[in-house]
């Protein structure tokens, strides 16, 4: 792979393909331009974060959204049908969840937020940046071995990283790109008066803009008596001060304990850790349904994913295309080992529901998916039956005959090790939608 892959793909956005994508996006083509040279790192860095299962069936998805492309051309069937109709910008929405999982739309919240654009925007960029990266990593479509490809990510990590501006903040969207935010600085050299001792070194670890932390006896020369009387009469001016702090931590504390022991079981019931985490700092946008009416949602959700597709032409699909096609919820949650949806996720079925009145001929399959960890007939067990709620949730909307299944597939599917990351792993736990006719 060249080595400058970033530039092999940026010469795909041609002026003319910058226009149309500006056109089509509301922004303007300096604005697109500064926007891909954010996405198209950021892609590359989440493909360089997938273990080597996870990166493989990335690539096959990738090969068969390709295959829809025209190297030559790759943008050419992008722009040849109306916006949220055309299947290839479905994929390759779905490709971008299955590389970034629930992370997706803070990334894109703060690629937006830092160039000052619409988060819509952005998700339509990184939709468009996807498949230029693609031909890019696998020379036009002529090399799909995921083994050579990992290693040409891993050997460009540093320039994937270093082009994108420290601050932007993707770091705290995992470890992949905690590189891109570090700053390079060099510590200011540290002037000691010749009159006094030295200071004791402060660890490399701690920042220099920090204030220095005030000496520790046992490491400050040792001090005429005077000099002890003194600050023995301040210790003893603290005591009783600490005495009354002991005493409002173990004595008049202990009256609220069981409140406090109540609240942190409540924080545990509403934030479950063995499904998906939903970052706190994501914001809703209007996805609008046929009927003009809008749902709250995030944006390159599941709403707007689904309705695309119903909107599509996919009842020509095969239905080993249709069962290989899933939609994944990423706004629902249960109760910590139990499959109670939160009252904070009923919102997205709400939608889901709302979807489906509009689209009255559509059908679905609900699969329940967990990760690797965990004895696996419990996974999938708790699986099922959260597929099983959603799809209860329906019925009780009148919805049942546009409900076919609901299936718990437990860890069946999971691409990433058990002993990755919780975050890296949370992109199998999840509960996802596929159309069926």
């Amino acid at each position: 792979m060249e080595n400058n892959i970033l530039n092999t793909v940026k010469s795909y956005f041609t002026p003319e393909v910058l226009n149309k994508l500006g056109a089509n996006m509301g922004e303007s083509p300096d604005a697109i331009s500064k926007g891909l040279d954010l996405t198209i790192p950021t892609i590359f860095l989440g493909l360089q974060g997938k273990t080597s299962d996870g990166l493989q069936n990335i690539l096959q998805s990738g090969r068969q959204l390709l295959s829809s492309f025209d190297t030559n051309d790759l943008f050419g069937n992008y722009f040849g049908t109306p916006a949220g109709t055309d299947n290839s910008k479905y994929e390759t929405q779905n490709l971008l969840t299955s590389i970034f999982g629930e992370r997706l739309p803070g990334i894109i919240s703060s690629i937006a937020s830092y160039l000052g654009m619409r988060n819509e925007s952005i998700a339509g960029l990184m939709g468009a940046t996807l498949p230029a990266a693609l031909a890019g990593i696998t020379h036009n479509g002529s090399n799909w071995d995921s083994e050579s490809i990992s290693s040409a990510l891993n050997a460009n990590r540093s320039g994937f990283a270093a082009a994108l501006p420290t601050g932007l903040g993707l770091g705290t969207f995992g470890s992949v790109f905690a590189e891109a935010d570090e700053p390079v600085h060099t510590p200011p050299p540290v002037t000691v008066p010749n009159d006094r001792p030295s200071p004791v070194e402060q660890p490399s670890t701690v920042e220099h803009t920090i204030p220095p932390a005030r000496p520790v006896a046992t490491h400050a020369p040792v001090p005429p008596v005077e000099e002890g009387r003194k600050g023995a009469g301040w210790w003893w001016l603290l005591i009783p001060l600490i005495l009354l702090g002991l005493w409002l931590f173990f004595g008049k504390g202990c009256e609220n304990k069981d409140e406090v022991v109540l609240r942190d079981t409540t924080a545990t019931t509403n934030v479950d850790t063995s499904q998906m985490q939903v970052p706190a700092d994501r914001e809703f946008v209007d996805v609008t349904l046929p009927d003009g009416n809008t749902l709250k949602a995030y944006p390159a959700g599941i709403e707007e994913q689904l309705i695309a597709f119903l909107q599509s032409d996919y009842k020509n699909m095969s239905d080993s295309e249709l069962e290989n096609k899933w939609f994944d919820f990423d706004n629902l949650n249960f109760e910590t080992n139990t499959a109670i949806v939160t009252e904070d996720s009923r919102q997205q079925l709400d939608n889901i529901a709302a979807i489906l009145r509009m689209f009255p001929d559509a059908k679905i399959k609900i699969g329940g998916y967990t990760d690797r960890t965990g004895d696996e007939n419990i996974n999938e067990k708790i699986s099922e039956e959260r597929a099983e709620a959603v799809k209860k949730f329906l019925e009780e909307k009148g919805l049942g005959s546009q409900v076919v299944d609901a299936e718990g597939y437990g860890s069946e599917f999971a691409t990433v090790s058990a002993e990755a990351s919780d975050a890296e792993r949370a992109v199998d736990r999840r509960v996802s939608v596929s159309v069926r006719k």
